[in-house]
C-alpha cells in the first residue's frame, strides 16, 4: 500500500477536524503569515487530501489552480510546482523546529508526491517536562472560604479557586496542585508547613470571599510553606462583574512575587469573558460535577445548559457539558448511544469557540479512545491538551489509563500517571489509576498499596474496596475478594460494575446459586437502564459459560460500550484469550495482536 492510499484510509471526520486546526496554526505562524502563494499551495493540497482526492494532486493541476498557469501549462518546461514544493517542505520543517516544535500532528510532503501525509508524533524527551518538579516551583491554591451570609454562595468561592488554578496552570515554569487535591483541605486550617509536606508545594494561596448587594470582597494571601512568611497579600473590594479581572490580577500578582524565586512567564489574559450570569451558572455546574455522583452530574448538566443559554459563546460551559455526559456513561448511568453524541458535540463546540481550550481536547481524546476506539486520533487530542495546559492533571490521567495502558504501552502510561499524581497528589481516581496499572501487570502488592492509600484518604470509598476485591480475585483468593466486594456493595448500592465483579468472585468461590441471583438481578436491571455488558459477561465467565459471555460482549461491541476498551489488558478476560471470537472482538476495537501500537515516529 502506497503512502497516498494509506493516508486516504486514515482520514475520518474527526481527523479532518484535527488537520484543519493544525493547518490554521501553521498558516498563522511567522513563516507562513506573509507567504501568500505558499499558504495557498498548502491549503489547496490539504483540502483535496481531506476530500479523499489526493490522487488528483498532480503537477499540472497544482500549476493551474495554485500558481495561475494557463491551460496550456507544460510542467516539463515550467518547473514552478517542483521548485515551490521544495520550498514548502523546507518551510514546514522550519515551522516544526520552531513555532510547531510541540505540535502533536505532523503535516509532511514525502518526496516524489504532492499529497500531504498526516501523522501524530511523540514528544522528544523520554520523561516529559514536569515529571520531576522542584518543590519551590509548586503552588497549592486552597479553597477560598465563603464568608457570605448565604451558604449557597459556596459554589462561587469554590469556582473562584478553580479558576485561579486554571489560570496558573498556564504559567510556564509553575506547577499547580490540582483542585481535586486542594479541595480535600476545604474547611480545615492546617499550618503552611503541613500543607507543603502533604501537597509537596513551596507556596500556598489562601483567601476568602464575602458577597452581598452585588459587591465582592476578596482577600488573598500567598504564604511560603517552608517558613510560614507572607509573600504577598491583597484585598479587593469590587463590583460583582469585576470578578474576571480580579482573577487575573491575583494570578499576575502571584507570578510577579514568585519571579523572585523562579523564571516564570506572566500568565496570558483571557481573550474574552462570559457574562456574569453565565459564569455563575458555570461555577454551579462545576461545583456539582466535582461530586462525581449521579445526582451531581445530572444537576451539572442542568447548570451548564443554562450557562450556555445565557452566553452561547462561553466555551468552558460546553466543555463542562461534554465532561458531564462522558462521566455519566463511563460510570454506567447513561447509555453511550444517548450520552456520547452529546458529549462529542459539546466538546467540538467548545473547540470551535476556543481552539486553545486544553480541557475540551482532553474530553475528545477520552471519547475517541473509550467509545470510538480511534486510537491515533485520540492520541492527537491528548497530546494537544497537554501541550495547551501541561498542568491539567485530568488530561495526563486519561491519557495514561484510558489510552496508553489500554493499548499495552505500560511504560509510557507510568510516566504520565506519575505526572498526574504529582499534579494532584490527593486524588482518589488517580490512585485508582496507579493501582490499575499495577494490577494489569500482575504487580498485586503494589496495587494493594495504592488501594490502601485510597482508603486512608477516604475510608468510605467504595471504589477502594472494589479494586482491592478485584486484585484478590486475580490472586485466586476468592473468599477475600467476595468479602471486599460485598463491602463495596454495601457502601455504593447496586452499581453494575460491583455486582458483576462480585458475581464472578462468588461463582469461582463455589457459590454459583448466589452468582446466578446477581446475574438475574443485573439482567432485570438491564431492561430498565443501561448496564455495561462487561458486568454480565464477568458472571458468565465465573460460571464457566464462555460462549454466553462472548455473545454478550459482541452485543456490547455493537453498541460501543466503553468498558470494552480494556479487553486487551484486563486480566478478568484471561479465560477468553485465544478464542477466535475474542480475537475478532479485539480486532473490532483496534487492539488485536496484529494491530500496530508501536510508538509513533518522532
Amino acid at each position: 500500500m502506497d503512502s497516498t492510499e494509506k493516508n486516504r484510509r486514515q482520514i475520518g471526520g474527526e481527523t479532518a477536524s484535527v488537520v484543519r486546526r493544525q493547518l490554521q496554526r501553521i498558516l498563522a505562524s511567522g513563516g507562513f503569515a506573509n507567504a501568500g502563494r505558499m499558504s495557498r499551495f498548502l491549503r489547496f493540497t490539504i483540502d483535496l487530501a481531506l476530500q479523499n482526492r489526493a490522487a488528483e494532486l498532480k503537477e499540472y493541476l497544482i500549476g493551474v489552480e495554485v500558481f495561475d498557469r494557463p491551460e496550456s501549462y507544460d510542467p516539463r518546461i515550467d518547473p514552478v510546482v517542483r521548485v515551490e514544493a521544495r520550498r514548502l517542505r523546507a518551510k514546514l520543517a522550519s515551522y516544526y523546529e520552531t513555532d510547531g516544535k510541540n505540535d502533536a500532528l505532523l503535516i509532511e510532503f514525502p518526496k516524489g508526491t504532492y499529497a500531504p501525509v498526516f501523522r501524530s508524533r511523540i514528544a522528544k524527551p523520554d520523561v516529559p517536562a514536569g515529571a520531576n518538579p522542584q518543590p519551590g516551583s509548586t503552588i497549592a491554591v486552597l479553597p477560598f472560604a465563603n464568608l457570605s451570609a448565604d451558604v449557597e454562595n459556596e459554589y462561587f468561592s469554590d469556582g473562584l479557586t478553580q479558576e485561579l488554578i486554571h489560570l496558573l496552570t498556564k504559567v510556564e515554569g509553575l506547577r499547580v496542585v490540582a483542585w481535586n487535591s486542594s479541595s480535600q483541605l476545604k474547611g480545615k486550617t492546617p499550618d503552611p508547613y503541613s500543607v507543603g509536606q502533604q501537597l509537596k508545594a513551596g507556596a500556598v494561596l489562601t483567601g476568602s470571599v464575602r458577597g452581598g448587594s452585588n459587591r465582592l470582597r476578596i482577600t488573598a494571601q500567598l504564604v511560603d510553606t517552608s517558613n510560614g512568611y507572607y509573600l504577598w497579600s491583597e484585598t479587593y473590594d469590587r463590583q460583582m462583574q469585576d470578578v474576571f479581572s480580579i482573577q487575573e490580577e491575583i494570578s499576575s500578582s502571584i507570578v510577579r512575587t514568585l519571579k523572585k524565586k523562579l523564571t516564570v512567564a506572566t500568565p496570558a489574559m483571557t481573550s474574552s469573558a462570559p457574562n456574569l450570569k453565565s459564569y455563575n451558572l458555570y461555577l454551579k455546574g462545576r461545583f456539582h460535577w466535582n461530586k462525581r455522583t449521579h445526582e451531581g452530574l445530572t444537576r451539572s448538566i442542568q447548570y451548564f445548559t443554562e450557562a450556555i443559554d445565557a452566553d452561547r459563546g462561553f466555551a468552558m460551559a460546553y466543555s463542562g457539558l461534554a465532561d458531564a455526559f462522558t462521566l455519566l456513561t463511563e460510570y454506567g448511568w447513561l447509555h453511550p448511544s444517548e450520552a456520547m453524541p452529546k458529549a462529542e458535540a459539546a466538546a467540538k463546540k467548545a473547540l470551535d469557540l476556543d481552539p486553545l481550550l486544553g480541557e475540551a481536547e482532553a474530553s475528545l481524546g477520552l471519547i475517541r479512545s473509550i467509545h470510538d476506539w480511534k486510537w491515533q486520533e485520540a492520541e492527537m487530542h491528548y497530546r494537544r491538551a497537554i501541550q495547551l495546559n501541561p498542568g491539567y492533571a485530568t488530561a495526563r490521567h486519561w491519557f495514561a489509563i484510558d489510552h496508553l495502558a489500554l493499548m499495552g504501552r505500560m511504560e509510557k502510561a507510568r510516566v504520565e500517571i506519575k505526572i498526574a499524581s504529582q499534579l494532584d497528589p490527593l486524588s482518589l481516581i488517580i490512585r485508582e489509576g496507579e493501582g490499575f496499572l499495577a494490577m494489569v501487570n500482575g504487580q498485586y502488592d503494589e496495587a494493594f498499596a495504592q488501594y490502601r492509600e485510597m482508603l486512608e484518604l477516604d475510608p468510605s470509598s467504595y471504589k477502594a474496596y472494589a479494586c482491592m476485591g478485584r486484585a484478590y480475585f486475580q490472586k485466586g483468593m476468592y473468599g477475600e475478594a467476595v468479602a471486599l466486594l460485598q463491602k463495596a456493595r454495601s457502601q455504593s448500592g447496586d452499581i453494575p460494575s460491583v455486582l458483576g465483579a462480585l458475581g464472578q468472585a462468588l461463582a469461582l468461590h463455589g457459590k454459583p446459586a448466589e452468582a446466578r441471583e446477581l446475574l438475574a438481578q443485573l439482567s432485570g436491571l438491564s431492561k430498565q437502564r443501561y448496564v455495561p455488558c462487561s458486568s454480565l459477561a464477568f458472571i458468565h465467565l465465573g460460571l464457566g459459560e464462555r460462549e454466553k459471555a462472548l455473545e454478550i460482549l459482541e452485543a456490547g461491541c455493537d453498541q460501543r460500550h466503553p468498558t470494552l476498551a480494556n479487553l486487551k489488558v484486563h486480566p478478568a478476560y484471561n479465560d477468553l484469550r485465544g478464542e477466535p471470537r475474542f480475537t475478532v472482538l479485539l480486532e473490532r476495537i483496534g487492539l488485536s495482536a496484529r494491530s500496530s501500537h508501536a510508538e509513533p515516529r518522532a
